[in-house]
């Protein structure tokens, strides 16, 4: 399927997505909510470029809604702690779900068993690190937030991998 430039195929969005969401992953982390302004501008070049801007709006009313009431349920049970309420959390999640169509869109040949597997590990992981920079605070004990978001992951992704095929 081609991009409405007509230059653009799957591939090139899918090298252009992984690029804007890490963009976005980094300057979250990093400068939090003062990064807004370029996750929100990446998000509206994507639309301008997307194969598809309804099935990418409606996967970010799914899966990114989703995702962020998961996290700030993490929050109000004192698995996260945050500095200042975190928009910029919600702009990842945006991002990421988007992803699901593009560079993360490998993931729908693969079992779900492997699904939950990588999202477990890399689910866990992109927290971890989050919280190495100071992004999100962690009160519990690193072990327990990595089981917690582990064992999260591991059923969330597959779930989601799943809502981005239809």
């Amino acid at each position: 399927m081609m991009a409405k430039s007509n230059r653009l195929t799957q591939s090139h969005l899918a090298l252009i997505n992984l690029l804007m969401f890490q963009a976005v992953w980094w300057q979250s982390v990093l400068y939090q909510n003062q990064s807004l302004w370029l996750s929100v501008s990446l998000l509206l070049v994507h639309f301008a470029i997307s194969s598809d801007v309804r099935q990418d709006v409606s996967l970010i009313l799914k899966i990114a809604l989703f995702g962020f009431a998961f996290d700030s349920m993490l929050m109000f049970v004192g698995v996260f702690q945050f500095q200042q309420f975190p928009f910029w959390l919600l702009a990842i999640w945006c991002h990421f779900a988007i992803s699901l169509r593009y560079s993360l869109a490998f993931t729908q040949k693969l079992s779900w068993q492997i699904n939950a597997i990588l999202g477990g590990v890399f689910g866990c992981l992109s927290y971890l690190a989050g919280a190495r920079f100071e992004a999100v605070l962690l009160p519990l004990e690193l072990l327990s937030s990595a089981l917690i978001l582990f064992f999260a992951w591991l059923v969330m992704f597959p779930m989601f991998v799943h809502v981005s095929r239809a």
